[in-house]
């Protein structure tokens, strides 16, 4: 009789021909190897495709451009108990699937994620992973915790329970999974090992001062405007356009002067209140390089 298979991962992609077959070698040299791949390509114009194919994952195409929809579309494609939601990018030690597999059977949870670890050697990048890590660890049983949607493992009769990620957000969309999650009692654990490489692509092409800077002023207004933004205000914060993003020479650019006027909807603020909020920010500058 065969064996059902253990876990599903999905990964939702947009030209990552770079980077995909760095994640399939990696999947390749797993020591647990009773898994599944699909992924959910929105009409990438690269070789993305043909990449997921030769690796003989399951190839979905999407009508969105849209990670939350391509996740929950990769879920419904998945006949396993388990599913896990990777990056294109994200690069997993050989055991990674096989701890996976034995945080699930011991701790049970509905949902689960792991520390994180950069894709570089730099210092100023193995602090910032270890503040995110720390972060997420202190906020993991608070009423707002944190989760990197780059990688979760979670009960797919959970996720089907909750209706998968809203696709109407579009910044956080696990955090809100996992909001809504712990609103019904279910379960969640952020486990230090094993651990996988998170890509700090973003970070080198923006800045890592850069990114916490535009992370920072997306909390901000989300707390100030009720928890919700729009598509507009998220798009000029947070600009992702898969692979895309990394390929264009352009370095999405929102100053504070921006920032504050879609805070308030007042384009009229002073360059002094800018210059106040900038100065508030300079004694981070020196710690992110």
């Amino acid at each position: 009789m065969k064996m059902k298979t253990y876990f599903t991962i999905v990964v939702p992609t947009l030209n990552e021909e770079k980077h995909l077959p760095n994640l399939f070698k990696d999947l390749s040299k797993q020591i647990f190897k009773n898994f599944q791949v699909v992924v959910v390509d929105a009409n990438s114009n690269d070789k993305t495709g043909a990449i997921a194919k030769k690796n003989k994952a399951k190839v979905i195409i999407s009508g969105k451009k849209n990670v939350s929809y391509q996740r929950n579309l990769g879920t419904k494609n998945a006949d396993t108990d388990w599913v896990i939601f990777m990056d294109a990018d994200n690069r997993i030690p050989k055991n990674y699937l096989s701890g996976l597999k034995h945080h699930a059977e011991k701790l049970d949870p509905d949902i689960l994620s792991t520390w994180l670890k950069p894709d570089t050697n730099l210092s100023q990048d193995k602090i910032t992973a270890t503040i995110m890590n720390v972060f997420m660890d202190i906020n993991k049983n608070s009423k707002r915790p944190y989760v990197m949607e780059s990688m979760m493992l979670i009960k797919k009769s959970s996720f089907e329970k909750l209706k998968g990620f809203d696709v109407g957000i579009n910044w956080r969309e696990g955090e809100d999974l996992l909001e809504r999650a712990l609103a019904q009692k279910m379960t969640f654990e952020f486990v230090k090992t094993p651990k996988y490489k998170y890509s700090f692509r973003r970070f080198k092409k923006i800045g890592a001062f850069k990114m916490f800077q535009e992370m920072s002023q997306i909390e901000i207004m989300k707390m100030l405007k009720g928890g919700k933004l729009t598509r507009k205000e998220t798009a000029l914060l947070y600009p992702m356009n898969g692979g895309n993003f990394y390929k264009t020479g352009k370095v999405p650019k929102l100053t504070l002067q921006k920032f504050i006027s879609i805070l308030f909807q007042d384009n009229k603020i002073s360059k002094k209140s800018v210059s106040l909020f900038e100065k508030s920010l300079d004694s981070w500058k020196s710690f992110f390089g």
